[in-house]
C-alpha cells in the first residue's frame, strides 16, 4: 500500500499506509516523485488557528463563539497528512478523461505521499517547469494576489517584510510589475541572499538595523510606495508602516500576527495614514478576487504559472534541502523550529 506523511502537532512525523478509493471516470491518479508543504500554512494548520478555537460563519463572514468542549486537546489531536503540492507521473485515468494520459507529467495540491488521486481539473500539466517551479506555485499565486492587491505599477517602489517562499517570490513578482526598486527585509541570511539573488535591490536585517529608516532614506527620505508583509510579525507589520510615503499601501498577507507588544497603532499609522489592505484570494473561504469577475481564482492562478513558465519567477534553489521520503519524518520539524537552515523543504519519492 502507498503511504503519506503525518503529524499530529508539527513536532514529531511519520508515515502510514493509505488505500486510493476506486477510479472515478473523471480521476487521474498519479505516481508523486517529488512534493513539499507549506511551512506558514503548515504551521497555522497544525499548532491552531481561529478555526479551532472559533466558529467560521461563511454567511456573516464572522468568526462566532464554539461550543466549550467540542475541541480536543492537543494531545487528543488526530493524525493529519501535511503537504501542499506535488509533481508526478499519471498512471491511470478514468474511463470520461480527455486531458491526461499514462505517462504525462502533471502537478498539482495534496499532501506528501507517494500517489494521489483527483479531478482531471485538478492537475495541471508540468510541461517546461521544474519541480521545483512546480512546488512553488502555490506560494507564487499567494504572493502574485498580494501584488495585484497593492496595485504596484511601473516606477513603484516597494518593501517586502518577511522572505520566506511567499514575501521570495512577491520580490520577483514585484519586480515583473514594473518596481523601480525592491527592498528585501528578513532576519535570516539565506532569505536576504536569496532575495539579493533574485531581484532585490537592497535587502536589510531588522536585527541589525532600523529597517524602516534605512528604506526611507534610501528613497530620498519619502518610503516606497507599497510594503507587502508576509511574516506574521507584529513588529514587521509596525515596521512596514513606518517605511512607507505619506497615504501608502501596506499589503498584510499572514495570518497573526498573534503578538501585538510591537503594532503601535498610535505612532506612524495616525500621522501618515496608510491604507491597509488584507490579502487573500482562496476561493475555499468564499475570498473572491478584488477585480471579480474579470479576475477569478483560476485565473490568477493560472497566470502565476505563466510567469513561472516565461522565466518571469523562478523557484530554483529555494527549496532545500530536498530530501528523501524516507527521511523526510526526521527532516521536517526543522521548518518549525529552525527557520534558518531553510526556505522551503522539498521531499523526494525516488
Amino acid at each position: 500500500m502507498p503511504r503519506e506523511l503525518v503529524t499530529r502537532d508539527g513536532s514529531s512525523f511519520w508515515t502510514r499506509e493509505f488505500q486510493l478509493p476506486d477510479l472515478g471516470d473523471r480521476d487521474v491518479r498519479i505516481r508523486v516523485d517529488f512534493a513539499a508543504p507549506k511551512h506558514g500554512t503548515e504551521t497555522h494548520i497544525v499548532r491552531g488557528s481561529p478555526f479551532d478555537r472559533k466558529r467560521w460563519d461563511p454567511e456573516l463572514r464572522l468568526f462566532l463563539p464554539q461550543p466549550e468542549g467540542t475541541q480536543p486537546p492537543p494531545s487528543e489531536r488526530p493524525e493529519r497528512a501535511i503537504g501542499n503540492m506535488v509533481v508526478g507521473t499519471v498512471t491511470a485515468v478514468g474511463a470520461a478523461v480527455t486531458a491526461y494520459s499514462p505517462g504525462d507529467r502533471v502537478f498539482g495540491y495534496g499532501p506528501v505521499r507517494e500517489e494521489h488521486q483527483a479531478p482531471e481539473n485538478a492537475w495541471y500539466p508540468l510541461g517546461n517547469l521544474t519541480p521545483e517551479d512546480a512546488v512553488c506555485v502555490d506560494p507564487a499565486h499567494v504572493a502574485f494576489v498580494s501584488v495585484r492587491d497593492g496595485n504596484i505599477r511601473i516606477g513603484d517602489d516597494v518593501a517586502i517584510y518577511g522572505l520566506g517562499a511567499i514575501g521570495l517570490q512577491a520580490v520577483q513578482i514585484a519586480r515583473a510589475a514594473g518596481a523601480h526598486r525592491v527592498f528585501g527585509v528578513d532576519p535570516i541570511s539565506i532569505r536576504r541572499e536569496y532575495a539579493a539573488a533574485h531581484g532585490a535591490d537592497a535587502v536589510l536585517d531588522p536585527m541589525a538595523c532600523d529597517a524602516a529608516l534605512e528604506i526611507k532614506l534610501a528613497t530620498g527620505r519619502a518610503g516606497v510606495d507599497v510594503a507587502i508583509e508576509t511574516s506574521g510579525s507584529g513588529r514587521a507589520l509596525h515596521d512596514a508602516i513606518r517605511c512607507i510615503r505619506q497615504c501608502g499601501t501596506v499589503v498584510h498577507v499572514p495570518w497573526g500576527p498573534h503578538d501585538l507588544r510591537d503594532l503601535h497603532l498610535d505612532e506612524e499609522f495616525h500621522l501618515n495614514r496608510p491604507t491597509l489592505i488584507g490579502s487573500q484570494a482562496w476561493e475555499g473561504w468564499g475570498c473572491a478576487d478584488r477585480s471579480y469577475p474579470l479576475w477569478t481564482h483560476r485565473r490568477a492562478f493560472e497566470s502565476t504559472i505563466q510567469l513561472f513558465r516565461s522565466r518571469l519567477t523562478s523557484g530554483q534553489g529555494m527549496v532545500r534541502p530536498i530530501v528523501p521520503f524516507d527521511q523526510a519524518p526526521g527532516a521536517l520539524p526543522a521548518m518549525f523550529t529552525r527557520p534558518e537552515t531553510t526556505i522551503k523543504i522539498g521531499v523526494s519519492m525516488g
